[in-house]
């Protein structure tokens, strides 16, 4: 084993070191015998020589005797000594060498959450690394550097670095930046292990966030150092937090309207790191920069969701792609989460309604109106207390109700106001019931309560099972009552999500119109709507027992229908000092809202869609299933299965759940899915030769920026492994105290220096002789 040589005894041999070199030496013999036989000779030699002296019969005492075997001892040691032919072999050493590697990949330029630089903003990950290795001019690569070898590399290796002591490797590094697009932390560790053949570092010292994105892994290359004593010492950057994150997802929208119609797109917006502060959601055409709608929301906690609405009117026919983003707020390290897109189909299609009264009250009137002068609508009337050349005078008036079930199926959407059921008939309501109810093929019903008949005249009617409300508990204004006080119709959450009721281009717009619409006075108390019904508008006004506002549009499915009722026939009042606008737009946005059904009669009963084109590997996947006629959709929530092709080939089967606000939405989450071509289409319910399908694709992890979150695990795993110790930015100060010394590296063979014929030994040996024989004469030995 070699021993290091002190510095005097290099002076004597001319073996001097230059600083920061130093010399080792051992011993090389080339003796024949081997070492139990050479222990055995010595060992033999040793008794014969002191049972010789101790038997010698001088005047010399037991001690002087012992002393002079000793004497020849050594000389049989010299001996051996030369016919070994023993040589002093020499090599130069250098200091133990200390690998300090420097993370500069892409994730160091990371700003972690609560990470500052004293005196200073928001300081990303290699910031607080340059103010570590910049502290005091060097401090810290000093320390690394004391008695011992310093090298640092860029993990990267795109770069060199120049410096030759620790003051200029800390001036080079101040001002840089991060440039790699990937870590290769375990590559970076081999190759220090590797650099010299002969020995290993001392210590590796990294300094890194430990997010390994290629090559070996952490735990592999700390195994490596293992087994060649050259443990890793960690100085941990960034935080255990994850980034700050705006993440929009589960954006939902209709996918074919009629135009003029409001198409309300509603996403979910997550955040991470962002609570209390305000983004802005904005709505756009694709590749179009001009916003359509915008909102500001207040952002949610983390692991919360807040829902955003945004309102667009189209007003061309066509097919239009969406955008709806929010937009980046300072800190965001990844924004392609930050979009959605969404495909709207929109058509423009005549609808056949049938508007039915009793008299011919103002709702009748401006309602027959505005149908016959709007060019989508396809009107016809029918008025019960009209005289019979009333329906010669008019085009769109109907003498009769229509007597034939397919006649009446002909039709889109009737209204039936005021009008009594006695007039129809009981074939003719068990034909509206019939209408609004059939399968796969149901109607929309608009119902308007009134004075006289509608709805206490329907009671033990085919109609009854279609009211959205308990019949039997429902309360009219006297007829001779005079109503003072109006009241003002308010749009509900429920209301403001479907657009009936959206009079504005957004949410807020459309509520402030509805504050200032003329005031209602007539009102049928329905206090207890069915568990099925929905509260389109309500009176806050007006309440009931309870204590809660009473419906005045209240919404069902019925059968593969629907039914709207309207708790006033004073809608008409809506026009003073506004005019047509409002009232127009009311009534025919839910006129073509309940005409949807139309649309899935003129393109396909359904769309597949994902939230996505393109997701990375560990995000997760939303498929959904929207039916254009909710009549269509099966009775069964569990009822839509898709079959999914993953990228090998292989056929799994996928069922889609029912969404609790829209009947005709079925949906499914799918997460992890592996990296591949992805193709989804329905298999139930049975929609035709060509159902429809939709195909993603699945991206591996997005390199440096799939994970950002300092991993401290892999790190503190990998120092306990191969024998070294994680520090942090904050007790880093403590690191170069605790890194072990090392040893000395040999990298020159010197001049071996025979020691078996060198005038030393041989002036050894022969004092030795001279000395015994002296000692023995004085003695009387001789």
């Amino acid at each position: 084993m070699p021993h290091t040589m002190p510095t005097w005894l290099e002076r004597l041999l001319g073996a001097s070191a230059s600083a920061g070199e130093g010399t080792a030496w051992s011993i090389d013999a080339a003796w024949p015998w081997p070492p139990w036989a050479t222990l055995l000779f010595l060992a033999a030699a040793a008794g014969l020589i002191v049972s010789l002296y101790l038997r010698d019969s001088g005047r010399a005492s037991r001690a002087y005797r012992l002393s002079l075997a000793v004497v020849r001892l050594s000389l049989v040691a010299l001996a051996m000594l030369m016919i070994a032919r023993t040589t002093l072999v020499l090599k130069r050493t250098v200091l133990p060498e200390a690998v300090v590697i420097i993370d500069d990949s892409l994730s160091m330029g990371i700003v972690d959450r609560s990470d500052r630089v004293e005196g200073s903003d928001e300081s990303s990950r290699w910031q607080r690394m340059e103010s570590l290795l910049t502290r005091g001019g060097g401090e810290f690569l000093r320390g690394i550097a004391d008695r011992r070898r310093l090298s640092v590399y860029f993990l990267t290796g795109e770069r060199p670095i120049r410096g030759e002591d620790a003051t200029e490797i800390a001036a080079e590094i101040s001002g840089g930046s991060p440039v790699g697009k990937s870590t290769r932390l375990g590559e970076a560790v081999l190759n220090a292990i590797d650099r010299q053949r002969g020995s290993a570092p001392a210590a590796i010292v990294l300094l890194t966030d430990g997010i390994n994105t290629e090559g070996p892994g952490l735990a592999e290359a700390a195994q490596r150092a293992r087994l060649r004593d050259a443990p890793l010492w960690f100085v941990g950057l960034g935080g255990e937090q994850p980034p700050r994150d705006l993440i929009l997802s589960d954006l939902l929208g209709d996918d074919l309207i009629f135009i003029d119609d409001v198409v309300n797109f509603e996403c979910g917006l997550r955040a991470v790191g962002f609570s209390g502060r305000k983004a802005k959601i904005v709505l756009r055409e694709k590749d179009k920069p001009a916003p359509l709608a915008e909102i500001e929301i207040a952002i949610p906690a983390d692991d919360h969701t807040a829902v955003a609405r945004l309102s667009h009117r189209p007003d061309r026919v066509g097919r239009f792609d969406y955008v709806v983003e929010v937009e980046p707020l300072e800190g965001e390290m990844q924004t392609a989460n930050n979009r959605r897109s969404h495909s709207v189909e929109v058509r423009e299609e005549k609808i056949r309604v049938l508007l039915v009264w009793a008299r011919p009250d103002y709702e009748f009137r401006y309602l027959r109106n505005l149908l016959q002068r709007d060019e989508a609508v396809v009107p016809h009337t029918i008025l019960q207390d009209a005289d019979p050349e009333y329906a010669g005078q008019d085009a769109a008036a109907l003498s009769a109700f229509p007597a034939q079930a397919d006649d009446l199926f002909a039709y889109d959407v009737v209204i039936l106001g005021d009008a009594d059921p006695a007039l129809l008939g009981p074939e003719a309501l068990r034909n509206l019931a019939e209408f609004v109810e059939r399968p796969a093929a149901g109607g929309s019903l608009i119902l308007v309560a009134g004075p006289n008949f509608m709805p206490s005249a329907y009671r033990g009617t085919p109609l009854e099972r279609l009211m959205p409300f308990d019949v039997r508990n429902f309360r009219s204004p006297a007829p001779d009552q005079i109503i003072a006080e109006g009241f003002a119709a308010r749009p509900t959450e429920l209301g403001l999500a479907g657009p009936g009721v959206q009079l504005g281009d957004d949410a807020g717009e459309t509520r402030r119109i509805w504050s200032a619409l003329p005031r209602l006075y007539w009102l049928l108390e329905a206090p207890k709507p069915n568990p099925a019904a929905r509260v389109l508008l309500d009176a806050p006004d007006r309440t009931a027992p309870d204590g809660r506002p009473l419906p005045v549009a209240l919404f069902q499915y019925a059968g593969a229908g629907k039914v709207l009722f309207l708790a006033s026939g004073e809608t008409w009042r809506w026009r003073f000092r506004e005019g047509e606008k409002y009232y127009d737009r009311f009534w025919m946005q839910t006129i073509r809202w309940l005409a949807r059904s139309l649309l899935a009669e003129t393109g396909g009963p359904a769309v597949l869609t994902a939230d996505r084109r393109e997701y990375e590997q560990s995000e997760p996947v939303r498929l959904q299933v929207r039916f254009a006629d909710a009549r269509l959709a099966p009775a069964d929530d569990d009822g839509v299965v898709a079959a999914l092709e993953t990228p090998d080939g292989k056929t799994e089967r996928l069922a889609l759940r029912r969404a609790a606000a829209e009947r005709g939405l079925f949906q499914a989450v799918v997460n992890p899915l592996q990296a591949g071509d992805y193709r989804a289409w329905i298999v139930a319910p049975e929609l035709g030769a060509s159902p429809p399908a939709v195909e993603f694709r699945v991206s591996p992890p997005a390199g440096e920026f799939a994970e950002t979150r300092m991993d401290a695990a892999a790190m503190r795993c990998a120092a306990e492994i191969s024998g070294g110790r994680y520090f942090t930015i904050e007790t880093a100060g403590d690191l170069a105290e605790q890194l072990p010394r090392g040893r000395p590296t040999p990298v020159e063979s010197l001049p071996p220096r025979p020691l078996w014929n060198s005038w030393p030994v041989l002036a050894l040996f022969l004092g030795l002789l001279a000395a015994e024989w002296i000692l023995r004469k004085r003695r009387g030995m001789v």
